[in-house]
């Protein structure tokens, strides 16, 4: 048991620790660093403008996320992602240096703590975007399986880091001045990967082919046709819609937890702005931990023994019971409880990093190599800004013709929905599965019953007699070892026969 939990931990094996070390902390160094970011922005945000204005930046903020996703979608198969993720890192520290220099020597007003708000919380979703796409193109699906929840706890890892670090130099050098440590954390992060040798440069689909775009047309057409390759596929359509639902319902969880943190921090002034930071990353960084256990003891073994379509369950689960009994227990028409805030809240904190992402990051497994790239791109920088954008919408005019307690019936139904969504997408991915056995491309049949072995629940019967013997020698036996566990030797005595 002891050693099972070691294995789930540290699932590194000969040959890939030295980079699966060298990312996972690169990955810590990158979030730490935002997290501190984060909370200096927010918390000037909120203290110097109000959090009534919060909904207004979910608008655009996700609009300079959708021009940053185009960006990325456009750059991903032409750029070696080595050299895309040193772009990223270098840019970021450039600019968080400039929006420092505004914060301390401002020369137009406030405007500089909506733009530290917007840059703060575009590099967070960069980092997973950009990180996913890299390590997706370095690991197959066997790897995938192993290293993905061990590199999302280094997300965790990172934010109780920042959140220990920014609670304790809030009182030293105060939250306006966050932005200026983050930049010190990203300088570290491109110097280590300049120097690091041996880093695999993480080529393009198009970097070396004779098909490669030319000129502006050519690009901006092959960019036109990703857009369709991606939206045309079943699985990712499903898929997408629950994206929607959970950055839309989280962006609701995170407008109420602030609008609960103000309560609990009220004031005005350098004072109330620290005590802000400090309660945010106390808040932050106990559920982080929390979140690093499970996502170190049980993810792994929860993907192993239940699937991941059936794990994906958790998080709209987990919304459905925190929306309703938000709405149960909020105080008043016009205010919610601090528990109740945190409560929501623990979804992103908790369920999102320790247990959802790593299987969310799993379905594109199944998705075409050639276009799985683009479609990390497209869902986590594109579909998640849509959400955002749409909750900021029924954020803003729910608060203006109704109250909180509507919102978060609001928050209930919608979740209800986003739940028989993930039983949909499961029904999809199961079907998908069962497609990719009897693909022509090897790597796509070797993943499809790599996955096979924990999924089988997912695949109708019917998909599985309707193969008639049409499964590749490859990967034959995978397939009757994952039918016998299921329980279904009949069935699979027909289809290998």
């Amino acid at each position: 048991m002891v050693r099972r939990v070691l294995v789930d931990a540290f699932p590194l094996r000969r040959g890939e620790w030295g980079l699966g070390l060298f990312l996972y902390g690169l990955l810590t160094l990158m979030v730490g660093a935002d997290w501190i970011g984060k909370l200096g922005a927010d918390a000037l945000f909120v203290k110097r403008y109000g959090v009534q204005y919060v909904p207004w930046m979910y608008i655009i903020t996700p609009l300079a996320m959708l021009a940053v996703s185009a960006l990325i979608f456009f750059f991903v198969d032409r750029v070696r992602r080595r050299t895309l993720l040193l772009w990223y890192v270098a840019g970021v520290t450039l600019l968080s240096v400039a929006i420092q220099l505004g914060i301390t020597f401002p020369v137009a007003g406030n405007i500089v703590q909506p733009i530290s708000y917007v840059f703060a919380h575009g590099v967070k979703e960069t980092i997973y975007i950009l990180f996913w796409v890299y390590a997706g193109n370095l690991y197959d699906a066997e790897q995938s399986k192993r290293l993905f929840p061990f590199f999302a706890g280094s997300v965790l890892v990172g934010k109780i880091a920042g959140g220990f670090l920014g609670a304790a130099i809030a009182p030293i050098i105060h939250a306006e001045n966050f932005i200026g440590a983050q930049a010190v954390g990203f300088f570290i992060c491109f110097v280590a990967l300049v120097i690091y040798r041996g880093l695999p440069e993480g080529h393009g689909s198009k970097i070396d082919s004779d098909e490669r775009p030319h000129g502006l047309r050519g690009s901006i057409r092959d960019s036109v046709d990703g857009y369709r390759t991606v939206a045309r596929d079943r699985l990712l359509q499903t898929f997408a819609v629950g994206v929607f639902f959970w950055y839309f319902l989280m962006q609701f969880a995170n407008f109420l937890y602030l609008l609960g943190l103000n309560q609990a921090a009220a004031g005005n002034g350098v004072a109330s702005e620290d005590f802000f930071s400090q309660l945010y990353a106390s808040v932050y960084t106990s559920s982080s931990i929390v979140a690093l256990f499970i996502q170190s003891v049980i993810t792994s073994a929860a993907l192993r023994r239940l699937g991941i379509a059936r794990v994906l369950f958790v998080l709209p689960l987990w919304y459905l019971a925190t929306y309703a009994g938000a709405a149960i227990s909020a105080p008043d028409a016009l205010t919610i409880g601090f528990i109740a805030g945190v409560a929501l809240q623990l979804g992103e904190r908790i369920v999102i990093p320790a247990i959802h992402r790593p299987a969310a990051e799993l379905v594109y497994s199944q998705v075409s190599a050639d276009i799985r790239p683009r479609a990390r791109a497209f869902l986590s920088g594109g579909v998640n800004a849509f959400g955002n954008m749409v909750a900021a919408v029924g954020l803003i005019v729910g608060l203006a013709a109704s109250d909180v307690q509507t919102l978060l019936a609001v928050g209930t139904g919608l979740s209800v929905v986003y739940l028989y969504n993930t039983f949909h997408t499961r029904a999809v991915f199961g079907r998908r599965i069962a497609e990719n056995i009897t693909s022509i491309e090897p790597d796509v049949r070797r993943s499809a019953a790599e996955i096979l072995a924990t999924e089988h629940a997912a695949v109708p019967d019917e998909l599985l007699r309707s193969l008639n013997g049409a499964i590749p020698a490859d990967v034959e036996h995978g397939v009757r070892v994952a039918l016998t566990r299921r329980g279904v030797l009949a069935v699979a005595a027909d289809v290998t026969e």
